[in-house]
């Protein structure tokens, strides 16, 4: 079930980037993506009502807070920041 829609537009934003940009996806239980393959495999977010927990495997890497205003590029740039995912590792949407 779906908790809020800001998180299930997030999600579906971030399905859409991933998909464009070679990365497969699965959305599990609606609110857990899993990056199956392409360069950010094995990357997990899980979104719980106003937080998203970050995992590599299945290790807790990084806890967020978001919000209406969270977009992927936002996103994207944290994850970078906190290196948990490299610059490099992104092509850029089409």
């Amino acid at each position: 079930m779906i908790l809020s829609l800001p998180i299930y537009r997030l999600i579906k934003n971030l399905c859409s980037y991933f998909n464009r940009t070679s990365n497969t996806c699965e959305v599990v239980d609606d609110e857990t993506i899993v990056i199956n393959s392409g360069s950010l495999s094995g990357l997990i977010l899980e979104f719980h009502y106003n937080i998203c927990q970050v995992k590599i495997g299945r290790r807790l890497n990084l806890c967020l807070d978001i919000d209406r205003n969270t977009s992927v590029d936002l996103l994207m740039h944290i994850l970078i920041n906190h290196n948990i995912i490299k610059e490099g590792d992104i092509p850029p949407a089409p």
